[in-house]
């Protein structure tokens, strides 16, 4: 699988507070459904930015902010859907988003999940998986 994004480069500057545009393609045969976290790479421990669960194999992007009908979990910040990053002033972190392929169209998920709970789920059900790293300079 390939992760891209019109709004940002690898290693690029990502958007400070809408979700970025994401791409897909070569989404393998017998996926289920998708995964995707977004989580601060630089952080002491995981902190989600965003996480979704069930997404049907043949959405190959997100538009940018997007308000797509999703399975939505909690962020690390308490709320549900993206929340962009969110530093001391002169700080860089980079974000890691990450795409999963899964064998299950459903996850066994509570209806308040989080980051953590996500990747638990998808633990024994990853077919093949993508990455994209963007940074955020707070000024």
């Amino acid at each position: 699988m390939n992760l891209t994004s019109d709004s940002f480069r690898e290693h690029g500057a990502i958007p400070a507070v809408r979700s970025p545009q994401l791409s897909w393609d070569e989404v393998p045969a017998g996926t289920g459904s998708l995964a995707l976290v977004c989580l601060d790479a630089d952080a002491p421990a995981d902190f989600f930015l965003w996480c979704v669960a069930d997404i049907p194999p043949m959405l190959t992007w997100l538009d940018e902010g997007t308000g797509l009908a999703l399975r939505h979990g909690l962020n690390d910040y308490g709320g549900f859907g993206y929340h962009g990053p969110r530093l001391a002033p002169n700080q860089t972190h980079q974000y890691i988003f990450r795409l999963y392929a899964l064998d299950v169209v459903r996850l066994e998920l509570p209806a308040r999940f989080t980051g953590g709970q996500l990747l638990d789920a998808i633990y024994g059900h990853i077919i093949d998986e993508a990455q994209l790293i963007g940074a955020y300079t707070q000024t």
